[in-house]
């Protein structure tokens, strides 16, 4: 059985809010309009009417991706892009701001896959580039009687590539890029 993609079942889960707040206007629509003829049966009286009713906002389906928002990541964002996030919540898409930010993270990087796909390729060459250095230097010096012992060769994750020599040999996921080691 193939699994759903998440970001498919947060689609899902945004047009069945969107059916169930139309049937929430509906019915709104209806109070609202009891309410508009019991307001003028109680000003022709003389009295106060009550408030008039709300919409219920129905909150979209919570819908979780086991796994795949593991990692937490801190960004100043400007008050506007806050209150689109904010109003977002408020409209019941999502229930907080992570999920929002999170949604919207995934949206920007699937519309600029263009843009991921060339820097990766970019990526690949440094990467193989600092490999090819890295070999020519412990050649060079090895040849020139100042090579590292051996007990303990340098550690590089194969994500990043980032140096993890002194870092503890027991960690397991690499603190740079998240990668598991």
């Amino acid at each position: 059985m193939q699994k759903k993609d998440p970001w498919e079942m947060y689609r899902e889960a945004i047009k069945e809010w969107r059916e169930n707040f139309r049937e929430v206007l509906r019915e709104w629509r209806e109070k609202l309009k009891e309410w508009k003829e019991q307001t003028r049966e109680e000003l022709s009286k003389g009295s106060l009417p009550s408030l008039p009713p709300l919409p219920e906002i129905p909150r979209i389906s919570s819908v979780r991706i086991h796994g795949g928002r593991s990692n937490v990541v801190a960004s100043r964002i400007n008050n506007e892009d806050l209150n689109k996030i904010d109003m977002l919540i408020e409209a019941g898409l999502f229930e907080t701001r992570s999920e929002a930010v999170a949604f919207l993270v995934n949206e920007g990087i699937k519309a600029r896959q263009d843009l991921i796909e060339k820097v990766s390729s970019a990526i690949e060459e440094i990467r193989e580039i600092r490999r090819q250095a890295e070999e020519r230097i412990k050649k060079l010096k090895r040849e020139l009687g100042l090579a590292e012992s051996e007990e303990e060769p340098n550690r590089f994750c194969p994500q990043c590539g980032k140096n993890l020599t002194s870092l503890p040999d027991d960690i397991r996921v690499c603190p740079y890029c998240g990668s598991k080691l």
